[in-house]
């Protein structure tokens, strides 16, 4: 009974999201970015998930070998979809995994019925509802995860990130970005200081996010290999706060937190205002690799055959 309680209690202390909300707020999204095709078909339905999506996969590119079976986690998942057909020559085979049915069902609406990719040849896309948490995609059956914003708002990061390691076949890629923890630094600021002017107090306005310091952590705890970890500060200029709001909601970037405060009162948000100035996105990359026998690995502790003093003493007879 103890056990039971202190499991029950453990998984208390993990719940920081609301899924639910995460997924209405999935929902909404999918809603605003297709009214914005609609008003501008000749762009992408958002600009920022469109360039976020463009760099992610420039990693992607840089890579030189074929990814003929790839998952693609929720966020910017019509973005790196799209781009995938239009860009690449080896892909088969594509599985969309959301949360939001009604993510599911634009993205597809947006890639259409047959889709192909860029040579020509046609390309199978499933279009599945599911939990980050709990993915529901077999062990070992593809070649690249790719996750452009959608693992930020899960509950079991490390869980998560290790459920799509297990999807991968061995030497399969995992790429992802994330919001880290200084995105729209200068929004905390400017809603703490007002706060603590009106209210006397600060609450959590924006999200718990990761911080670059966590990354290498994650990828190893998902066990895996050749990690990698960089970080991109993307700066968007808005007419007023709540034209940040207004595009936060169209990407599905609103707190979702089970902590969070229901509304914010009128003096301090006209507070907030008047300090808010600039911002500023921080977007973390990871990317690891799936272990397999062909990578290169570090040797054993020890098995040096030329010490750190020899190699000096030969640099200095050169000088």
């Amino acid at each position: 009974m103890l056990k039971d309680k202190a499991l029950a209690a453990q998984v208390r202390a993990m719940m920081v999201f609301d899924r639910d909300l995460v997924r209405a707020h999935r929902d909404r999204a999918a809603f605003l970015q297709q009214r914005a095709l609609k008003a501008r078909p000749e762009h992408a339905p958002d600009d920022l998930l469109d360039e976020l999506a463009r760099r992610l996969l420039d990693r992607l590119f840089d890579i030189k070998r074929d990814f003929k079976r790839i998952v693609v986690l929720g966020g910017a998942n019509e973005a790196i979809t799209r781009r995938l057909l239009a860009e690449r020559d080896d892909i088969e085979k594509i599985v969309v995994v959301d949360l939001s049915q009604d993510m599911l069902d634009f993205v597809e609406s947006v890639i259409g019925a047959e889709p192909k990719r860029r040579d020509g040849t046609p390309v199978e896309i499933s279009y599945v509802q599911g939990d980050e948490e709990n993915l529901p995609i077999q062990m070992n059956s593809v070649d690249a995860v790719i996750s452009c914003l959608g693992l930020h708002w899960v509950n079991d990061l490390p869980g998560a990130m290790s459920s799509a390691a297990a999807t991968l076949v061995p030497d399969g890629l995992f790429l992802s970005s994330i919001f880290g923890g200084n995105t729209l630094q200068e929004l905390r600021v400017a809603c703490a200081l007002a706060e603590t002017e009106h209210e006397g107090g600060v609450s959590a306005r924006v999200s718990p996010l990761a911080h670059v310091r966590d990354c290498g952590s994650l990828l190893g705890r998902a066990n895996l290999s050749l990690p990698a970890v960089d970080v991109d500060i993307v700066t968007m200029g808005y007419g007023s706060p709540e034209k940040l709001v207004e595009h936060l909601r169209a990407m599905g970037e609103t707190n979702a937190g089970l902590m969070r405060r229901p509304f914010l009162p009128r003096e301090t948000a006209v507070a907030a205002r008047t300090l808010y100035v600039e911002k500023s996105f921080e977007v973390l990359y990871m990317t690891g690799w799936r272990s397999h026998e062909s990578q290169q690995s570090a040797k054993q502790r020890g098995s040096a055959t030329v010490s750190l003093a020899d190699l000096q003493k030969h640099l200095d007879g050169e000088k």
